[in-house]
């Protein structure tokens, strides 16, 4: 796009992206309040619709209000409407299974780091709200039946990947390219964020890197979709492993698998050569 085809400053676009998701986000969580109380007694169905809530109100209406005032192409800004070719979706799905080792090494990595004395507070504090989102995504992934888990998959799966992507990539990320920004320094001032907004440091770093991976894809491929369907993959095989530990009379743990060097190196490897060939096969 041009910058002729948006009206406002870059400054005022992203103070209005602010603004609306405020807002929203301020209505989703008075929402989420009167559906706790009303299912009390049903605390999975409740954090169910309190999440399907928030991708809607607090992700998906900020997104696309904010492209619809900006520009009279929401959808071009957006990057919805071209489609991920074949041969980027066969490499997305490669890409999910051959940097299992390299990225659990680095969430392990991020999960066991020691903080100096003089961030024990901040550290403690840390570690509260990661077991508190911990304990939360327990409680959703802890019935075993398949409706449980076809529940699941659609909504912290699709709906997750869908509306974050939206916001994250598809808004904020454009809002920025298309303002002047350097297309790398967008990619990882949004993933920095992204991750952030998550409020779980010992996940930081891996969310950080998962966010420019989901930003270069929407750079490469010049569509949303391509990010949508890496997201989506990723929270769905998060919940099907998990479900499958319960189901097999297990317990769900946040412990990160440590992988031997070689298999870490061997990843690494892999992991670069699938990167090297979206972006050689990108279209924008």
């Amino acid at each position: 796009m041009k910058r002729s085809d948006l009206v406002l400053t870059l400054g005022q676009r992203l103070l209005l992206l602010l603004f609306t998701f405020i807002l929203c986000y301020g209505i989703t969580a008075l929402a989420v309040g009167f559906v706790s109380k009303i299912l009390a007694d049903n605390l999975p169905a409740a954090l169910r619709i309190g999440a399907m809530l928030q991708d809607v109100f607090a992700f998906i209406i900020p997104a696309i209000a904010t492209a619809m005032i900006v520009t009279r192409r929401p959808a071009e800004l957006l990057c919805i409407p071209k489609r991920v070719p074949f041969r980027s979706i066969a490499l997305i799905i490669a890409m999910l299974f051959v940097s299992i080792p390299i990225q659990e090494n680095i969430i392990y990595w991020n999960y066991h780091i020691t903080l100096p004395d003089c961030l024990e507070g901040f550290g403690r504090a840390a570690r509260q709200l990661e077991d508190a989102s911990f304990q939360t995504m327990s409680l959703l992934l802890s019935n075993t039946s398949i409706g449980a888990l076809a529940l699941n998959l659609l909504i912290i799966g699709l709906a997750a990947g869908f509306s974050e992507e939206l916001l994250f990539r598809g808004c904020f990320q454009r809002l920025l390219t298309t303002g002047g920004v350097n297309r790398h320094l967008a990619i990882w001032i949004v993933a920095i964020i992204f991750s952030a907004m998550h409020f779980q440091f010992y996940g930081f770093v891996p969310r950080v890197l998962l966010g420019a991976y989901f930003g270069y894809l929407l750079i490469w491929t010049g569509c949303l979709w391509a990010p949508i369907l890496a997201h989506t993959l990723n929270n769905m095989m998060f919940v099907i492993v998990a479900w499958k530990q319960v189901r097999d009379g297990g317990v769900i743990t946040d412990e990160p698998t440590l992988y031997s060097w070689y298999a870490a190196l061997g990843s690494a490897l892999l992991t670069s050569i699938v990167l090297f060939l979206i972006h050689k096969y990108r279209k924008a």
